[in-house]
């Protein structure tokens, strides 16, 4: 047993051995896990790779094709192009024909500047079989020759190609570039509507493959396999590759798969990512080698084998040896307990199996359970006397029995409650800041349970329980002759006031109820407590409120109510309306001072004229605008805040706080309304200018000085406010609208320029000639005969 590992059906040592094949198979499993997931993820991450460059590819193409795009739509509705195909003008015109193309032609080399990345573009004409170049026009056979002439793309090919009708979509085409070279390019094909079933014309846009040639060479640099653009009819327009697809090419699946794996015929497998453009409805495919990504899954298989064996070698040379080193101190503890211990069969034994153990492990559990109920004990007792005193107590249970369960002793006939609300112990919590928030509460009310219950242990018993956020004291009064219970009770709260407020810097509020003759009226005398302790609003804090002397003031107090005069309320929410906040604030201070301060009202009182107030200042939010976006519905807790307070001065201070605020808002809301009228106002004044200057723009004498004087206002003051709010002065719109009608008279034949300027108020035809240039940018003359060159 000294030397040697004892191995029996109950030895700890077999129950090791298994934990530790089970630790060891734990990274092996893993291992088998980490291999499939990690082949797995090199899958997947391969495929986001190539997912991810196709994107990059679409996104840059996308962009050249939609410049394509954009050069076709502006050729197309072009006015010059759309007059040439669709307008009768030829018919009466015909030698108009040739001078449009022409125009047509010098359009197009504009184009040519504006969209630099567009290397060929031209218009092919059905009607004469020519072809619209930048700035020049040629038959259509010269066209083709020096535009794309192949043995691999023939003039039928591309006449069919061109001619055709109803067609938008992009095409492989061959161009011949400025240096005579053949290029490989992508076309964008567009016909236009046709008219009487007849195509018109056709749009050709090119940019040759070179330009996506360098986003494509990027992703052969990354998986070493092919990239293609392919159109709608699955032609390529774009490789990085000379081989093309073979025949049997499943382009089916390009449709319903981003992804799938395809056997050439050559017997290699190749996997396949595409993703289709959704605005140009382009393929972009990604054929990749299988073998690429599988060697490296091979590799990662390879070393996860190695690291298996590893740790099957090297765990189980330290599960051996850390076994062997582990039960050691059991061997020796089992040899200790062997000479006090009789075993029924030495060779089968569990080395931790004691009973001793257990049986004190039993005895900790009961003593720690003794312990704890002794500690509940109290909460258990305060909840009955919780009960006692809302009068919710079990019929079923006895209270003579409870009292005797709680060790309570409620033997004299008269009983009182006090209420402790604390009203201010931040000094007594600074001293405990080591403790947290719970336990300082709690700490506090056992400091003023124990000192409750040893002023009254002198002469009475008293029992202390928390009620909420209250500690609540049911007492039993000891009736002497020659003493008043009520003047003992108010000696006994004096005292623990003073006490807890110079020993511990707690500050407390107690009231007391009457004295009842009954335990069955305790549950009454717990109800005055709290209608006493209601006056703390009124009377403030740190008070003993007696409730036999506030019911004799309640009986003498005047029933005049509150001072909140209707006069003094219109005033106080004319002030709130206007965001007067001084003045508001010093009629709230007024109505506080003459309420409180000279006469002194009740609590219900008190709390009238707190709702009487916010309803004043809502009254005075909502005349502002509409009650959807009253101030209070979107500060609900103003009013929460002034709900809780505890004290008169505590309900000044909130109502002067949601006084600052709801002035405040009643302030801006009166400045934004200010701010639009004027807008209103001003928007009427232009328009009426404006429309003044449209009914008397012939009037030669017609000038800011006039309108100012129209209008009763100082004429640079009016040509300020103008031009601010249009942004033009008053002499500047003068002249625009002049120049504007005298367009419309220089467009009739008859029309001279000197007619045209006296027609719109100029005297002075030089004058007219000036404004009209530094409008227009040229001369009315130079005007007028573009006009008649156009009608001709």
């Amino acid at each position: 047993m000294r030397n040697k590992i004892i191995f029996n059906g109950q030895s700890i040592v077999l129950t090791w051995m298994i934990s530790y094949i089970v630790i060891l198979l734990l990274p092996i499993a893993i291992g088998l896990l980490l291999y499939v997931e990690s082949s797995r993820t090199l899958k997947e991450e391969i495929q986001q790779a190539n997912d991810s460059l196709l994107k990059q590819v679409r996104e840059v193409m996308d962009n050249q094709f939609k410049a394509m795009e954009q050069l076709n739509f502006e050729i197309t509705w072009n006015v010059n192009m759309q007059e040439l195909l669709y307008s009768n003008k030829y018919e009466a015109f015909p030698k108009e024909y040739r001078y449009d193309v022409y125009q047509i032609s010098r359009s197009l080399g504009l184009y040519k500047t504006s969209f630099p990345l567009i290397d060929s573009f031209y218009i092919y004409l059905n009607k004469d079989e020519s072809v619209i170049l930048p700035n020049t026009v040629r038959p259509s056979a010269f066209a083709y020759q020096t535009l794309h002439m192949s043995d691999d793309f023939s003039f039928s090919t591309w006449h069919a190609i061109v001619s055709r009708s109803n067609f938008r979509g992009f095409i492989p085409m061959d161009r011949i570039g400025d240096d005579n070279q053949l290029r490989k390019t992508v076309a964008y094909v567009s016909t236009y509507a046709m008219e009487h079933n007849k195509p018109l014309a056709t749009n050709v846009i090119m940019v040759d493959q070179s330009r996506i040639l360098g986003a494509i060479q990027n992703m052969e640099i990354f998986n070493k396999g092919h990239v293609l653009i392919l159109n709608e009819e699955n032609q390529i327009l774009a490789s990085n590759s000379t081989n093309t697809l073979p025949a049997d090419f499943p382009y089916s699946q390009l449709e319903s798969s981003s992804n799938f794996y395809y056997a050439g015929s050559d017997g290699e497998k190749y996997e396949v990512f595409n993703i289709q453009s959704p605005r140009s409805k382009l393929k972009y495919i990604s054929i990749m080698p299988s073998t690429i990504y599988w060697q490296k899954a091979a590799h990662v298989r390879n070393l996860t084998y190695i690291s298996m064996g590893i740790s099957l070698l090297g765990g189980g040379i330290l599960t051996y040896v850390f076994l062997r080193r582990n039960y050691n101190p059991v061997r020796r503890l089992v040899h200790a307990f062997s000479k006090k211990q009789t075993f029924h069969s030495p060779k089968r034994y569990n080395e931790f199996h004691f009973i001793q153990e257990a049986v004190d492990s039993t005895l900790i559990e009961i003593a720690d359970f003794k312990s704890k109920m002794e500690q509940q004990r109290h909460i258990v007792r305060s909840h009955f006397i919780e009960k006692l005193l809302k009068g919710k107590l079990d019929s079923q249970i006895p209270i003579a029995e409870a009292l005797t369960t709680f060790e309570m002793k409620l033997d004299r006939h008269d009983f009182a409650v006090m209420l402790f609300v604390v009203d201010k112990n931040e000094n007594f919590t600074e001293r405990i800041a080591h403790m947290s928030e719970g336990d300082k509460w709690k700490l506090l009310q056992f400091i003023i349970m124990n000192v409750v219950e040893e002023l009254l242990s002198k002469r009475h018993r008293g029992y202390v329980a928390e009620i909420d956020d209250t500690l609540a004291c049911l007492v039993n009064i000891t009736m002497e002759d020659g003493h008043s219970s009520k003047e003992e009770l108010l000696l006994i709260a004096e005292e623990a006031q003073n006490f807890l407020s110079s020993t511990y810097d707690i500050h407390l509020t107690i009231s007391i109820s009457s004295i009842h003759d009954h335990i069955s009226n305790v549950p009454k005398a717990f109800l005055e407590a709290l209608d006493s302790m209601a006056y703390k609003l009124v009377m403030g804090g740190r008070e003993i409120l007696a409730y036999d002397d506030l019911q004799t003031n309640v009986a003498s107090e005047s029933n005049t109510g509150y001072y909140y005069p209707m006069q003094l309320e219109q005033q106080f929410m004319y002030a709130v309306k206007l965001g007067e906040i001084e003045e508001a604030q010093n009629m709230l201070n007024e109505i506080m001072n003459k309420n409180f301060e000279c006469r002194g009202i009740s609590v219900s009182l008190t709390k009238c004229l707190m709702l009487n107030l916010v309803t004043t200042m809502m009254k005075s939010v909502s005349e502002t605008g509409d009650i959807q976006e009253s101030f209070f519905i979107r500060n609900p807790k103003l009013i929460d805040r002034l709900l809780d307070s505890k004290t008169v001065p505590d309900m000044h201070q909130q109502l002067n706080d949601m006084l600052v605020q709801v002035c405040a808002y009643t302030s801006a809301k009166r400045q934004h309304t200010i701010s639009q009228t004027r807008q209103k106002a001003l928007q009427q004044l232009v328009d009426e200018v404006s429309a003044y200057i449209e009914h008397n723009y012939t009037d030669a004498n017609l000038n800011v000085t006039m309108i100012g004087s129209h209008f009763d206002r100082k004429a640079t003051y009016l040509s300020k406010l103008f031009k601010d709010y249009v942004g033009e002065g008053l002499l500047d719109r003068i002249n625009k609208v002049r120049i504007d009608k005298s367009k419309q008279l220089l467009r009739r034949q008859e029309q001279s320029v000197g007619d045209a300027a006296y027609g719109v108020g100029f005297n002075d035809i030089n004058a007219f000639i000036r404004v009209f240039k530094k409008v227009e940018g040229i001369t009315p003359g130079k005007y007028k005969e573009l006009i008649n060159d156009v009608m001709r």
